[in-house]
């Protein structure tokens, strides 16, 4: 059983940046995988300029290194272009990654999502291909935003606020492998319901399964234990913006979202960790100063248990806490032990008068949490 565990800056002092901090700033999109032959972490992020909004949406990067030594860390350029947003990562084993992304390349605005595989031993790598999609008639075609918006229309959501200006955000949610050999992903969009997805090649082609009736802004991320479905994601509020919910039926029908209590608008996370539901996200802190209210909660992350049917009720298992900013976290478990990617956001935090110079994030940064069940 997992235990109360508070954890602040001591902690997170451990950590260690893995990009320049400088010319390589933005932690948009940051998601992690680790190979465990080799030992290897693998990290997959935007790149942006120095004081830029830090969502460059021109490029993306990945960088790799050992688990045992973070400073000893290699880059390569996975994409790059005048759209090119949304990173998400899986491992193949044997040292190679296989990254996706989205490109919007079309003067109709819809986009592409494709994907490359990396080799770290042979360092290469392939050309970028189209993820394909599956229908329910058994056709394969490219996966695009208007694939998706279809399935949405074809199944009764019919909500005007579709837009496709607005990206496909694959790396709102983490891809994950099932215990049934599956792997499982969403994909949510600017304020829209979201589609949940599975494939067996590698997410090559996925299939949509599920429909998650809730409209989410940007990200949702579920896991499955237990024989269900949990469920996290973004609303458009300001505060208690997370939500918490549940399905019994792979997804055919959901409980009652249950708002989770001072949290506050960023990328949620969800992980089954340890035979329990770790549910983690940003919340509002009071004692981080007199800064803008986005702001206010993207010095602080907790951690709780999602085991009860009301999460209000479970054990907090850690709360970080960092005044140069924790944003977008990934969370990464690597033989029992918790390692988390996060943005440091010091720029963002001085944001002011809407000045976007100073509204981007700062560095990508790397931390072992180690067992949280101790």
């Amino acid at each position: 059983m997992i235990r109360r565990k508070r954890s602040n800056s001591p902690i997170l002092d451990t950590s260690v940046q893995i990009n320049d901090g400088f010319d390589q700033t933005s932690g948009d999109g940051i998601n992690m995988a680790f190979d465990s032959k080799y030992g290897i972490m693998f990290c997959l992020y935007m790149p942006g300029e120095h004081g830029s909004y830090g969502e460059s949406r021109g490029r993306i990067c990945l960088t790799y290194f050992p688990a045992s030594q973070p400073t000893n860390t290699r880059t390569v350029e996975i994409a790059r272009g005048d759209m090119v947003y949304v990173p998400q990562i899986i491992s193949l084993g044997d040292g190679k990654v296989r990254a996706f992304y989205e490109r919007n390349s079309r003067a109709d605005c819809d986009h592409f999502l494709c994907y490359r595989d990396f080799d770290y031993l042979a360092e290469t790598l392939t050309e970028e291909r189209h993820m394909l999609y599956r229908s329910e008639d058994g056709s394969i075609v490219p996966l695009t935003q208007s694939v998706q918006f279809a399935y949405l229309e074809a199944h009764g959501y019919h909500n005007h606020t579709y837009k496709c200006s607005e990206q496909i955000n694959i790396g709102g949610c983490t891809i994950f492998r099932g215990d049934d050999g599956w792997l499982y992903g969403a994909l949510p969009t600017f304020l829209s319901e979201v589609i949940l997805y599975r494939s067996c090649d590698n997410l090559a082609t996925v299939e949509f399964f599920a429909i998650c009736p809730e409209v989410a802004q940007y990200e949702l991320d579920y896991k499955f234990l237990g024989g269900k479905l949990h469920a996290i994601y973004r609303t458009e509020d300001a505060v208690d913006s997370i939500c918490y919910i549940t399905s019994d039926d792979m997804g055919k029908t959901w409980s009652r979202p249950i708002r989770l209590k001072s949290s506050i608008t960023c990328r949620p996370r969800i992980l089954a960790y340890a035979g329990h539901i770790l549910l983690a996200y940003n919340y509002l802190n009071n004692d981080t100063g007199n800064r803008p209210e986005i702001q206010q909660g993207r010095t602080s992350v907790r951690m709780l248990l999602g085991d009860n049917p009301d999460p209000h009720d479970n054990v907090v298992v850690a709360e970080l806490y960092s005044k140069c900013g924790i944003v977008n976290i990934c969370l990464c478990d690597v033989m029992g032990d918790l390692y988390m990617g996060y943005s440091t956001s010091e720029l963002a935090l001085e944001y002011h008068n809407g000045n976007p110079k100073v509204r981007g994030k700062d560095a990508v940064r790397y931390v072992k949490l180690g067992d949280l069940s101790l």
